[in-house]
């Protein structure tokens, strides 16, 4: 069946995607891989890029009814390789802690930057697997981008999944004073009442001194997976989180409204001039998961 077609507040919500699931396929990195530096370099090879993911697995019934959710389980070490082939995106592998993730064009595997304006789906062959991200060029990501994914979608035994990744700032690299502000959105997931939607928002970051940082996630809106189609506001799943930066990463708390949960983060670029990251958290009958990626307009 048609499942999980994404959108970000930035980009238009999809009206129709291919089949997606997960693939039992494996790989590893080409031998001659490159650092990942800067979004806008897509010469031919294979990059490597740090991130952090969050993911939940879920069980489902016969008719895709969810049946029963796991824990939420982030990792804030996975790495991603990114393959161009010609200048366009031509395989993706995800390693986090809980699984790998491959999408290659050679075996098969579609990447599409035509669906959405500003996004790219991609699909495996035997629609076991769809991840949709950020187009970074198009979207003015110089230095990240982030996705979400859905995998297991052939069967009964399913992973939801977001992630972030990029070129970190180093802690040498980070700066000491001032204060910046961030704008951007995420694209997430969210379980509620046995069914799954997708999930864009708007996300600003704020840090008056480069210590503390505070998150704010506003405008939530559910959109069917299989259409697109908006289905609702979710003003419960807005949230604001404070918390404080350590090295070139940060982390939150959110307890706002009925929302409990946590943002895990990462400044990207050279000077920090980017933010991204993973958030989860749950109320008392949803399971919401996502990623993000902001701009410094302000430096």
């Amino acid at each position: 069946m048609k499942y999980v077609c994404f959108g970000t507040a930035a980009l238009a919500l999809l009206s129709a995607c291919g089949d997606g699931s997960t693939s039992a396929r494996s790989g590893s990195a080409s031998a001659s891989t490159i650092a990942f530096t800067s979004t806008s370099t897509t010469d031919d090879g294979t990059y490597r890029a740090d991130g952090m993911t969050v993911s939940t697995g879920y069980q489902t019934d016969a008719d895709g009814n969810v049946v029963s959710v796991g824990p939420v389980v982030t990792d804030s070490t996975a790495i991603t390789d990114l393959t161009y082939e010609g200048g366009a995106l031509t395989g993706v592998t995800v390693r986090t802690s809980s699984g790998t993730i491959v999408l290659s064009a050679a075996s098969g595997d579609t990447f599409d930057t035509t669906t959405v304006a500003g996004g790219i789906v991609a699909t495996t062959a035997d629609g076991n697997t769809l991840l949709v991200a950020a187009n970074p060029v198009s979207q003015g990501y110089e230095y990240q981008t982030f996705g979400s994914w859905q995998t297991g979608l052939n069967g009964t035994s399913r992973v939801a999944g977001a992630g972030s990744i990029g070129n970190r700032t180093s802690a040498s690299q980070m700066p000491t004073t001032g204060s910046a502000s961030y704008y951007g959105d995420s694209l997430g997931q969210v379980i509620t009442n046995g069914e799954v939607a997708v999930t864009t928002s708007y996300i600003a970051v704020d840090t008056p001194d480069f210590d503390s940082i505070e998150i704010y996630s506003s405008d939530t809106i559910t959109a069917d997976p299989t259409t697109g189609a908006k289905i609702a506001d979710r003003a419960d799943l807005d949230f604001y989180a404070a918390g404080t930066i350590s090295g070139s990463g940060f982390s939150a708390g959110i307890n706002y409204g009925q929302l409990t949960g946590s943002v895990d983060g990462q400044f990207y670029g050279g000077n920090a001039q980017e933010v991204g990251g993973t958030f989860s958290g749950t109320t008392p009958d949803s399971t919401y998961i996502g990623a993000f990626g902001a701009v410094d307009t302000t430096r």
